[in-house]
């Protein structure tokens, strides 16, 4: 099975829609809604292009999680982020 195969085989947990919400709110909701699920499951995110999309997934991977898939979407991106746990 080659990797693009395997992302169609991706199965989205949860989804969060954070068009026109601000970055910083944006990043917080997206933290949280990542702490609350399960290891390896997939949180689907809807973002911006602009300030969110340069920041947000970049804090995501700070804590830790793997953007999995970046895309475009109209509008802004889709984001699928597995939830990792970071070890400290």
């Amino acid at each position: 099975m080659d990797s693009q195969e395997s992302l169609q085989k991706l199965q989205v947990d949860q989804s969060l829609d954070l068009r026109g919400v601000e970055r910083v709110a944006g990043y917080a909701k997206a933290r949280e809604r990542l702490q609350a699920m399960t290891e390896n499951h997939i949180l689907e995110l809807y973002l911006d292009e602009g300030e969110s999309l340069r920041s947000i997934p970049f804090g995501l991977r700070a804590d830790g999680h793997e953007i999995v898939v970046s895309e475009p979407a109209n509008p802004g991106v889709r984001l699928l982020v597995r939830k990792r746990t970071l070890i400290t």
